[in-house]
């Protein structure tokens, strides 16, 4: 029986943890989340209006959004700054957009679907969950980095919001998986590779930043994103202490005993199902060097 011809290889079971409901991946639930979050927020009553967004801010908007002065410190009454340390806002500004314009949503949201899926496959859903929110906040942290520097000078109150550092992560990992896939683009309507793709949208950013364009804050937050990408795509066992912190993720995953080897060396068709198994709960990149060898060498046995 080849590879392709076993159950795990036919058929992926429903992902693991959020994204086990009814069968949704990771990747719809965060879109999901984030329109039902934009609709939640265009239906509350409105705060005072935020530098930089004319019109409509919800509350939701004010009670969720990224700045350095929110998350950081606050000035009081007393004209005295206090700190606040209002850190939940590095998760919540991710699930918040524009309310002025559904192009800050749709774009974002339209980037995660045609990307979000390839690295959600190679990760597994618990950790592309973790790497999102991890590039998002990397988002926020380059952020409020650049602003102490001077690169970007701006009102410490200004808002930041939207999913854009975290996209941005996930782009940069397509591109280390899967460097020479072909991109569509629509305007300009020519394909691009992958990398070429990633890294011009890493450059245009940048000329953005330092050239003082009209988004500067929000490409700082996207190459904050984009190097947190680059970054955990090829180090992604650092993920797993992200939502379970009694995880040592710098020790290796220990094979069990259904690993152990078959007569005369070779792989036992245990070996490859186990390892078929994790492959579809968590992800390529779960894999050790070992469990790899393994199924490169049971492929090449099949095609025989």
């Amino acid at each position: 029986m080849g590879l392709a011809d076993r159950d795990y290889a036919r058929r992926r079971p429903p992902p693991a943890g959020l994204g086990a409901a009814r069968g949704l991946s990771v990747t719809a639930w965060l879109i999901i989340i984030n329109i039902a979050v934009h609709l939640i927020a265009l239906g509350l009553f409105s705060a005072p209006t935020q530098a930089g967004f004319a019109g409509a801010w919800s509350l939701l908007h004010e009670w969720g959004h990224f700045s350095t002065a929110k998350a950081f410190f606050e000035t009081n009454t007393h004209g005295q700054r206090v700190l606040t340390m209002q850190v939940w806002r590095l998760i919540t500004f991710q699930f918040l957009h524009d309310p002025n314009t559904i192009w800050h949503l749709g774009l974002n949201m339209f980037g995660l679907w045609i990307f979000g899926r390839t690295v959600e496959q190679y990760l597994g859903s618990k950790k592309y969950l973790a790497f999102y929110l991890v590039c998002g906040i990397f988002g926020a942290l380059l952020y409020v980095v650049m602003s102490a520097l001077g690169v970007l000078v701006t009102d410490p109150t200004r808002p930041l919001i939207g999913a854009s550092a975290g996209v941005f992560g996930v782009i940069l990992a397509c591109a280390y998986i899967a460097p020479d896939t072909v991109v569509q683009l629509i305007f300009p309507p020519i394909p691009l590779k992958m990398k070429f793709f990633a890294y011009g949208y890493v450059a245009l950013a940048t000329f953005n930043l330092l050239t003082g364009g009209q988004n500067a804050g929000g490409d700082a937050a996207h190459l904050g994103g984009a190097a947190a990408g680059y970054f955990f795509i090829r180090r992604s066992h650092l993920l797993t202490d992200f939502f379970d912190v009694l995880n040592n993720s710098k020790k290796p995953a220990k094979l069990g005993r259904a690993s152990r080897r078959g007569a005369g060396g070779t792989a036992s068709r245990s070996d490859v199902d186990r390892i078929l198994a994790k492959v579809s709960q968590h992800g390529l990149a779960s894999l050790s060097d070992k469990e790899k060898k393994i199924l490169r060498e049971a492929s090449a046995d099949s095609q025989r």
